[in-house]
């Protein structure tokens, strides 16, 4: 898995940082999450965080203010999320690659119960930097946290497959998420798994390994859901296989479309078998920020901005 996060680091490093920003509906979010009112103070606490969170690792989202807003909070099944974890006793969700745990922040302060959530994340300071921000211990925000390596198989078994529709959730009880030190323990019993900025890290086939593994993951109860945004690729004629993402101008990572995502999960070599699912993507090309670099293919030609919203829904 760091072989390829690793190739964003040049790339990384000469992306500069961005001004802070935030929405009105984020600045009030953050004034009720971390209980700091004033504006001035809050937007100094934001930048002292993001210097401590650029030294783990200098992911653009970082340098973007990401961690002051919420990706969940904006998806199109969010109001789906918050309904499960109300209406399903028990009902888990993942933030997968948490970074800060600000999308575990916004569910729990929005009312999903807080001993029905985990994280996890390869690297660990990124949830230290996430408690200094959110100005929490783990006493007061006990969501668990496990660091490891989602491609590493002591972490999630490679070895189960997704759960076919037809079966129902395994019977064995679940150990608390508290005593966790793996998620192999959570294959087929997980509600909600989020997972934004996270695929887009890796070429094809790793992409591929995360979405079974992922998958493994998910409970076979009607509902039950993957959701996430990343880097993607419009949906024309010819990305209908994905397409190359350039990041610099020597590397490049595979990129999605929504044509070839719904491959991903769905039908032959897919996670799931056809009618076990529903797969939703929609790719939007934004416009680039003037404090970003326009970043060019091997051609000398721009590279579109595109983001990629999706969800997997089991039927």
């Amino acid at each position: 898995m760091s072989t390829d996060v690793e190739r964003f680091r040049k790339w990384s490093d000469a992306v500069p940082n961005e001004d802070y920003n935030p929405q009105p509906e984020d600045v009030q979010w953050m004034k009720q999450v971390t209980g700091i009112q004033d504006e001035e103070e809050l937007k100094n606490h934001a930048l002292k965080i993001q210097a401590e969170g650029l030294v783990v690792y200098p992911y653009p989202c970082i340098k973007k203010f990401a961690f002051t807003t919420s990706r969940v909070g904006r998806h199109p099944a969010y109001q789906d999320v918050l309904a499960i974890g109300k209406n399903r006793p028990g009902a888990i969700y993942l933030e997968a690659a948490c970074c800060f745990g600000n999308d575990v922040r916004k569910v729990v302060s929005d009312g999903y119960p807080i001993e029905n959530v985990i994280a996890t994340d390869l690297k660990g300071d990124f949830w230290t930097v996430g408690q200094k921000f959110f100005r929490t211990t783990p006493e007061t925000f006990p969501v668990p946290f496990l660091l490891g390596d989602a491609f590493d198989a002591s972490f999630i078994s490679p070895d189960t497959p997704p759960a076919p529709t037809s079966s129902t959730p395994p019977i064995r009880d679940i150990p608390s998420l508290k005593t966790l030190t793996s998620l192999t323990p959570l294959q087929h019993h997980v509600s909600i798994i989020h997972a934004a900025a996270f695929f887009h890290l890796f070429n094809e086939e790793p992409q591929r390994r995360l979405a079974f593994l992922l998958g493994s993951l998910l409970s076979p109860s009607p509902g039950s859901m993957i959701i996430g945004s990343h880097g993607g690729a419009p949906d024309t004629e010819e990305n209908k296989k994905g397409a190359t993402r350039f990041i610099g101008v020597s590397e490049s990572v595979f990129t999605h479309s929504p044509t070839s995502w719904r491959s991903l999960w769905i039908g032959e070599g897919g996670v799931f078998k056809e009618g076990d699912v529903k797969v939703w993507a929609e790719a939007k090309v934004l416009p680039r920020p003037p404090s970003q670099p326009t970043l060019t293919d091997s051609s000398g030609l721009p590279v579109e901005r595109c983001v990629m919203t999706w969800s997997v829904i089991r039927i």
